[in-house]
């Protein structure tokens, strides 16, 4: 008979646009990578004029979740936790969904708000950062929101969504993949209207670390191309901008480089950063290969072999080391 691995755990994240499945393990204090699995589902790009999820993204999600049940049957984890994100979450047919995602995958599916979501992000990244008491500001830009979260080591003392993503600032602004300056432009003034409402708004720290496949791919770019060595600065984005408006279409993006062509909607998530950065005061944004999974199953460790820490700076810093799959 076989029995679940008490040092293992599972989180599932049904996004805008992909959905993933991190497996992990937990000795010595340090979490190491057993299986990471991801599939583009793109949900955010079927949702239909009245709001409602297509018949084919339907069927894209229930093959990712059976694959999903059965890398989570060959793993046997103690505890699991699945959260679906923005799409599945502002979806008008949800309802009618969810049940059958749940048969597929064969465990039950949480639907998060965008708070939580922030909250999961900025445990995730925290868990990977030396201990500290200076504010840190974590973000994530998703297909179909984006999300801040503002803390000192794990305590987290803010967190904002906002309904705004890659996705729609690409389909808004960049119609038919044509990428212009004006377009671009107004994206960038568009995104600033939204998070200048924001509490944040020119209070952040100067340095950030972006949780999400934007800031990673634009982070890669920027190096292949020789503009940084790993943070990205307002100079930088500018340089990424030109060369994108040379690009002239989403299409050519992807061409071009290797990075975009696995991130849809770069040129928007793109605008988003920069306005992020404007409104905000953010000097720098570094890469985090970390995010909302890892920060989940830190969460299911803690509640199932240890106590919950109480708020303050963390203790021993924690890396994440990818182990070799079986």
């Amino acid at each position: 008979m076989h029995h679940p691995d008490t040092s293992r755990y599972a989180a599932v994240e049904l996004g805008a646009d992909s959905f993933r499945l991190h497996v992990a393990r937990i000795e010595g204090g340090e979490l190491q990578l057993d299986a990471s699995h991801a599939e583009r589902v793109a949900l955010a790009a079927s949702l239909e004029d009245d709001g409602s999820l297509g018949e084919a993204a339907l069927r894209r999600a229930l093959a990712c979740l059976r694959e999903f049940a059965r890398t989570l049957d060959l793993w046997r984890p103690q505890a699991v936790r699945v959260v679906a994100t923005s799409a599945l979450r502002v979806a008008r047919n949800a309802a009618v969904f969810l049940p059958a995602l749940e048969a597929a995958l064969r465990r039950p599916i949480e639907l998060i708000a965008g708070d939580e979501a922030g909250r999961l992000v900025y445990m995730g990244v925290a868990s990977t950062l030396p201990a500290s008491d200076a504010p840190r500001l974590v973000l994530d830009i998703g297909s179909a929101s984006t999300e801040l979260a503002l803390g000192r080591g794990e305590r987290i003392e803010r967190i904002e969504s906002f309904p705004i993503g890659a996705l729609r600032q690409s389909l808004t602004f960049f119609p038919g993949g044509a990428v212009d300056a004006a377009g671009f432009d107004a994206a960038v003034r568009s995104g600033r209207s939204r998070f200048a409402e924001s509490a944040l708004a020119g209070r952040c720290p100067p340095r950030a670390w972006g949780a999400c496949g934007t800031v990673r791919a634009l982070a890669e770019i920027a190096r292949d191309d020789g503009l940084s060595d790993g943070p990205l600065d307002r100079a930088c984005l500018l340089a990424l901008r030109t060369r994108f408006l040379e690009a002239g279409h989403v299409a050519r993006i992807r061409l071009a480089w290797p990075a975009a062509a696995r991130v849809p909607h770069l040129a928007g998530g793109l605008a988003l950063l920069l306005a992020m950065m404007e409104e905000c005061g953010v000097e720098t944004v570094f890469a985090a290969q970390v995010g909302l999974r890892i920060g989940a199953i830190w969460e299911l460790h803690r509640r199932t072999v240890t106590p919950m820490p109480p708020p303050g700076p963390k203790a021993p810093d924690k890396t994440v080391r990818h182990a070799v799959g079986r």
